[in-house]
């Protein structure tokens, strides 16, 4: 019940925040190569630097979200075909992220492209 009501007051809250009026700007290739440095640096492969901080920040943040509100979504409603494994790192995120965008260059906006990746890697089974 808790991570329930903790997610739709992220989704809430998103659209609070967000003017309702503005396009989404980030391009699945903007949040790839933000994850590629977020990467990088968790691996301790590069610079921790305020550039690079800012990136790991932004991207674990909008990937975990997408995963918290999958997880709300699939406990409550019978529609979304998405099952994240309550245990998923956020490195695993993002290296799944990364991948996917590389195979699928048809989907160009960022938001798209996490719901696409999170829906081909985490299809709910199927009850017999």
């Amino acid at each position: 019940m808790t991570r329930m009501i903790l997610g739709l007051s992220f989704v809430l809250a998103s659209f609070v925040s967000v003017p309702q009026a503005s396009a989404e700007f980030r391009t699945a290739k903007d949040m790839q190569k933000e994850c590629r440095a977020a990467l990088k640096v968790m691996e301790g492969s590069a610079e921790r630097n305020l550039e690079n901080t800012l990136f790991i920040g932004e991207r674990i943040g909008y990937l975990q979200g997408s995963v918290d509100v999958s997880l709300v979504l699939a406990e409550n409603v019978s529609w979304y075909k998405v099952c994240t494994p309550d245990n998923i790192s956020t490195l695993v995120l993002i290296q799944k992220f990364i991948a996917f965008v590389d195979a699928n260059p048809k989907y160009t906006l960022a938001s798209t492209a996490v719901q696409m990746m999170l829906a081909q890697e985490f299809p709910c089974k199927k009850e017999k």
